[in-house]
């Protein structure tokens, strides 16, 4: 049976700004992703019959139809009339629930996988009117990259690829605290957010200032996160404490991340975090 292997990246968010609650009660929100070299490996294997079957390394997530991997693979079969069954197993690295995009990422690559294992010849604007369809952040894993993106209203969907950031390291740590989308926009104070629209951050990343990137990472969901959780910002002190030039939430949390410009103080954040924090990583923008 025809088989395919191949991998995906978790992400962080530099920046990301709430503007506002849309009338569908969705947000437009603007973000600046950037892959991170953390990923799970995927296997898609061609099977009798027409059946869809997933299973993942991690035994909490559900590999029933509302896996994000299932929908777009039960999406394309679909798209393209494909009588041909699948199994496909997912080896989770990227922590559930942290913020870190890996249900998203592994929607975003299996989409990519399947046009190739299939030979569908999908342009990228047609994978990505596809990955809209399974949610809000799969479209950015089919570009990667540094990218800045709009999220609802009437900019969705756009990309504008900033370039590369400047040689850095990151280290990332999720204290797991586990928080879903649904609750982390029910906590949104909409008298606090919006202030900040990320111009800052886009200008540093142009212009390759690592520092000026460091002293201008913002998210949004940070202001109620970090007043529940103190736990988040005890671990932006200590990433800071340890030599990062900048630290952040990222998405809607838990996880925290440093970005660092000495591998030395990277490793050593990495050490000290790891001894308390089981899911701390220490690794490289991708």
């Amino acid at each position: 049976m025809k088989k395919t292997i191949f991998s995906s990246p978790a992400k962080i968010n530099l920046g990301l700004s709430i503007l506002r609650k849309l009338p569908n009660n969705y947000h437009e929100v603007e973000t600046v992703y950037c892959q991170f070299s953390l990923d799970d490996r995927i296997t898609i294997q061609e099977s009798v019959g027409e059946t869809l079957e997933i299973n993942c390394s991690d035994k909490t997530i559900p590999c029933g139809k509302e896996n994000l991997v299932y929908k777009a693979a039960e999406l394309i079969k679909k798209k393209r009339n494909i009588k041909k069954g699948l199994k496909i197993f997912i080896d989770k690295k990227i922590p559930a629930s942290a913020g870190l995009g890996g249900g998203s990422a592994n929607a975003g690559a299996t989409l990519n996988a399947l046009n190739d294992f299939w030979n569908l010849n999908l342009s990228l604007d047609k994978l990505i009117e596809l990955a809209k369809l399974i949610g809000a952040d799969v479209s950015y894993n089919l570009v990667g990259g540094i990218q800045l993106e709009f999220q609802g209203g009437q900019k969705a969907g756009k990309f504008r690829n900033l370039g590369k950031l400047p040689e850095c390291f990151l280290v990332v740590c999720f204290p797991e605290i586990k928080i879903n989308t649904k609750t982390a926009y029910s906590q949104v104070n909409y008298k606090e957010i919006n202030k900040n629209n990320l111009s800052a951050l886009i200008k540093a990343i142009k212009a390759k200032d690592l520092k000026k990137i460091g002293t201008s990472l913002h998210n949004d969901f940070e202001i109620w996160m970090i007043k529940k959780y103190p736990i988040v910002g005890q671990l932006k002190k200590l990433m800071i404490k340890y030599g990062a030039v900048g630290s952040l939430m990222t998405g809607k949390g838990s996880t925290v991340f440093g970005i660092f410009d000495d591998s030395v103080k990277a490793d050593k954040a990495y050490r000290f975090l790891r001894k308390q924090f089981k899911q701390t990583f220490l690794g490289e923008p991708v």
